[in-house]
């Protein structure tokens, strides 16, 4: 592969970040790691499925896939077919991020579904084994962590949606390894996925928001693929001087530090948070503060006005949603889905229930505050208060600085998780088959290639010997 003018005097930081990708071996993982790594590939899986089943994005993106790409036999989750494994990193990554019930991150991002879906696809396609598929894993998500930190800002403040911006640099570390490039081509890999990134949020609350995910695993495999065909990208995509990745997405970052690369692991430090409600992370804080006071609340009927103070992130603010799928990023919304409902689940974001009278009538009596001072970024002094005034005068106030399931707050226990997954995997699947699916997932690093497959191919709903 020719370099062109990509060699030269800055590109020693990126060099360093490929060489701290590439040391990361499984024999290092500690178990603590290994695990958590499980019930990302498990949690995936079974979002992938129900997103796949219950939301009308990634049945349009199948049909059109279906008329345009290439076909293949990489098992589009949840769907039941195979495609080629770009066009099914691309359409899994979209049924993984629908919902918006997959993990979140700290600093903020969707890491799991960019990387996920292009490690399945490739294993999948090349018969890889589970132990290979979980290194890559780690990796894609590692370094779209660092990136973040180095990147950290308020939510406010932020330019691009972080999952189109650190997604295809994920999915291009994860595949590299998986393709067994070497540390120049790696960097080649990484130089043209950054050329690939970008994704803006004015699309949140649409179906195109969910391909911010998909774009970002189909790149950066993509950009793996055209890379060990010999395409060319620069291999300074990180370094000051190249007008590279800094420079256009992170203008205030502190790029050295990339260099704590594998000095510690982001997916146990600060970890990810397995999300309990099928909606966007910042509207979690409002709906455990509703949730507590639908309790105490004998008549939702008796509701006269509701009060949210939340931290200021404008995407949230969406008083009357256009849609199921835009209530999804709705504080107004959630909360008052919980205050009526006592439950917010899969069932919760539909227009039809988005349409009913009681949420036509709440929904204009919500008032949203979102103070200035105070912290968007999680597990900084963050809250969600809901403050409920019934008729007659009579006010009840409930907060929340922790919602289940994240950093700080009361952990999500292995049978929750469990249950989350299996309903998820029931909207599409078997019981026989989900048995097989979260067996198979929980010794996930021991399967080789043709277990793996099998696994994939249950979860697509295709029979095994298709």
């Amino acid at each position: 592969m020719s370099e062109g003018s990509s060699k030269g005097k800055g590109n020693a930081l990126t060099q360093a970040v490929v060489a701290k990708l590439q040391a990361m071996r499984f024999e290092d993982f500690p178990e603590a790691l290994v695990a958590s790594a499980r019930r990302l590939v498990i949690d995936g899986i079974a979002v992938a499925v129900a997103g796949a089943a219950l939301e009308e994005a990634p049945r349009i993106l199948a049909g059109h896939l279906k008329r345009h790409a290439r076909e293949g036999d990489v098992s589009a989750l949840g769907l039941g077919f195979g495609l080629a494994p770009v066009p099914a990193a691309l359409l899994n990554a979209t049924s993984m991020h629908v919902l918006d019930f997959e993990p979140m991150w700290r600093p903020a991002t969707h890491a799991l579904s960019p990387v996920l879906s292009a490690v399945l696809a490739l294993a999948e396609d090349r018969a890889l084994s589970g132990r290979e598929a979980m290194t890559a894993l780690v990796r894609g998500i590692e370094v779209q962590g660092w990136l973040r930190q180095a990147g950290i800002s308020e939510s406010r403040d932020l330019r691009f949606h972080p999952p189109g911006v650190v997604g295809p640099i994920g999915s291009a570390a994860a595949s590299a390894y998986l393709l067994g490039l070497d540390a120049d081509q790696t960097a080649n890999a990484l130089g043209m996925a950054a050329s690939r990134a970008g994704a803006l949020f004015t699309n949140l609350g649409t179906m195109t928001k969910s391909t911010h995910c998909g774009q970002a695993a189909a790149n950066g495999l993509d950009c793996a693929l055209l890379t060990e065909a010999g395409f060319t990208a620069t291999h300074r995509v990180f370094d000051e001087d190249s007008q590279g990745y800094f420079a256009g997405f992170m203008p205030t970052a502190d790029p050295s530090i990339l260099l704590q690369i594998g000095t510690n692991w982001r997916i146990l430090d600060p970890g990810y948070a397995v999300k309990i409600y099928p909606a966007k992370f910042s509207t979690h804080y409002g709906i455990a503060a509703a949730l507590e006071l639908h309790a105490k609340i004998a008549d939702p009927e008796a509701i006269e006005t509701i009060r949210i103070v939340v931290a200021d992130v404008p995407s949230s603010n969406r008083p009357f949603p256009r849609s199921g799928l835009d209530g999804k990023f709705s504080v107004q919304y959630t909360a008052a889905a919980a205050l009526l409902d006592g439950r917010v689940g899969l069932d919760t974001f539909t227009d039809l229930r988005l349409s009913r009278p009681d949420m036509q009538r709440l929904l204009p009596r919500i008032t949203v505050e979102m103070p200035a001072d105070m912290p968007s970024a999680y597990a900084t002094g963050r809250y969600g208060e809901v403050t409920v005034t019934l008729a007659g005068g009579e006010t009840l106030t409930a907060r929340c600085s922790n919602p289940r399931g994240s950093w700080g707050g009361e952990a999500m226990t292995e049978a929750e998780h469990r249950a989350k997954v299996e309903n998820c995997l029931a909207t599409a699947l078997d019981p026989s088959a989900i048995t097989q699916i979260v067996d198979g997932a929980a010794r996930f690093e021991h399967l080789d290639g043709a277990a793996l497959q099998q696994l994939l191919r249950l979860a697509s709903g295709r029979k095994i010997h298709d």
